[in-house]
């Protein structure tokens, strides 16, 4: 009787197959950080809804917990009570934030964007006419990401903006309303709108942008980025068994029938790994730009 108890008690401790990491009844989290996208937090829930339905049929995990914060002050005060598992993050998001939170950046969003500014029509004809301007868009809640990454004084894109220094000289309102935004434009109360191009697109398609023109437009990034939370950053192996199931399960939403909408929402087709090399170049140039040693305090 002995010996079988023994038999059982090691059976436990090196059973064959993984144990979760955490009980049942705890479900996973996953937190979406996008500026104005996929919308307000109100009509954002009927999509958290269905991108919760499709992890847990996926995974076979208890439903995930989720939310979004339409702004980074708002995912931040989210983030000192607890980290998430798993986030889905604009790229401004995750190169500002992935030291203090070790995010680990696992897919990107398919396929890449462009960032768009426009302004009413003969309005900026030079760099200098959106010196000391108002600038509205969901781009500018993240300043330094618009400054160092999409509009830098070398990118060949806004150099075709005469005597283009950058984005510097702006002064930049963030907003995630979009139509009021143009609609500001409209009534010459602001210089410009950067819009997300899918944005522009849109708006072009519903008629918003009479006497608007394109100014200029950034290179192509990733409309948002997957990240994992706690530590992932150091080391592969910190990514837990949960998130590594909700990873898979992202990777391959555009392979599952009826999962269409919820990419729609996301302002993407699909999630594919990330390439490192390229995110390797971003990292070095967010944080080092060009004839400086660091911005960093």
């Amino acid at each position: 009787m002995l010996q079988r108890r023994g038999i059982l008690l090691l059976s436990l401790f090196f059973s064959p197959f993984p144990e979760k990491c955490r009980g049942a009844d705890v479900p996973p989290s996953l937190a979406i950080i996008q500026p104005g996208r996929p919308g307000s937090p109100k009509a954002a829930e009927g999509f958290l809804a269905r991108l919760g339905e499709y992890l847990a049929s996926q995974t076979r995990l208890a439903r995930p917990t989720l939310s979004y914060q339409n702004t980074p002050k708002e995912a931040l005060v989210a983030l000192e009570k607890k980290n998430p598992d798993l986030g889905i993050v604009s790229l401004g998001f995750y190169l500002e934030h992935r030291e203090r939170f070790g995010l680990k950046a696992v897919l990107e969003a398919y396929p890449l964007r462009k960032y768009v500014l426009v302004a009413s029509e003969g309005e900026v004809k030079t760099a200098a006419d959106l010196d000391g301007k108002l600038v509205m868009g969901g781009p500018l809640y993240e300043p330094k990401f618009v400054r160092r990454i999409l509009f830098p004084k070398a990118e060949k894109t806004a150099a075709s903006l005469a005597g283009w220094q950058g984005s510097s000289a702006w002064i930049p309102k963030p907003t995630t309303r979009v139509s009021s935004a143009l609609y500001q434009l409209g009534k010459n109360r602001i210089r410009a709108v950067l819009l997300y191009d899918s944005q522009y697109e849109s708006m072009k398609n519903l008629g918003r942008l009479k006497k608007v023109e394109k100014v200029i437009e950034s290179s192509y990034y990733p409309p948002a980025v997957i990240v994992a939370f706690r530590g992932a950053l150091k080391s592969a192996a910190a990514v837990s068994e949960e998130q590594r199931l909700l990873i898979t399960a992202l990777e391959k939403i555009s392979t599952v029938k009826d999962a269409g909408g919820i990419l729609q929402q996301m302002g993407c087709k699909e999630f594919r790994r990330v390439r490192s090399g390229w995110l390797s170049e971003v990292e070095k140039k967010y944080h080092f730009e060009r004839g400086e040693k660091s911005e960093e305090k």
